[in-house]
């Protein structure tokens, strides 16, 4: 099943506008998208392959943009703002990020959370012991929360 395009509502989307909540086909990009510089900034993603992307759990219409980690539900942007209201705005909420990545798959892949491998008799100068490298560090400085620190705002 194709999606339709929002604008012309006739020929088969393309591309999804997360800023306009809208699935596009190419023309209507060009006109939406091209006519001013701050439209062309928009994030948009290709729905070529619309059936693998992740859909909103709530209304189920459109493609997932954020996780909420409280609630384990992924959302789209429209059904974030409804849900996350109030004392909600404190929930950790992510980006759901659809990045390929490119390179030979073949080659030798390096777990970077594994301790070195010592040779030679080395002894350790790890300054980490004691620390679990295994754990998955969900408030690392890797991984980037959608949304400021609301927890002074909900004092006052």
């Amino acid at each position: 099943m194709r999606t339709i395009c929002d604008v012309c509502e006739s020929a088969p989307a393309v591309l999804f506008c997360a800023a306009d909540e809208a699935a596009l086909c190419r023309s209507c990009d060009e006109k939406v998208h091209m006519c001013n510089k701050l439209a062309s900034r928009h994030v948009r993603v290709g729905l070529a392959n619309s059936n693998k992307l992740a859909r909103c759990d709530i209304c189920e219409s459109f493609p997932a943009f954020f996780h909420c980690e409280i609630d384990g539900t992924s959302l789209c942007l429209s059904c974030d703002m409804t849900v996350h209201v109030g004392g909600k705005r404190t929930h950790g909420r992510y980006l759901l990020l659809r990045q390929s990545v490119e390179g030979n798959i073949n080659s030798k892949m390096i777990d970077l959370n594994m301790r070195p491998v010592r040779t030679n008799g080395q002894g350790s100068n790890s300054q980490t012991q004691g620390v679990d490298l295994s754990v998955n560090h969900h408030d690392s400085p890797g991984v980037v929360p959608t949304s400021n620190n609301y927890e002074g705002d909900a004092n006052k």
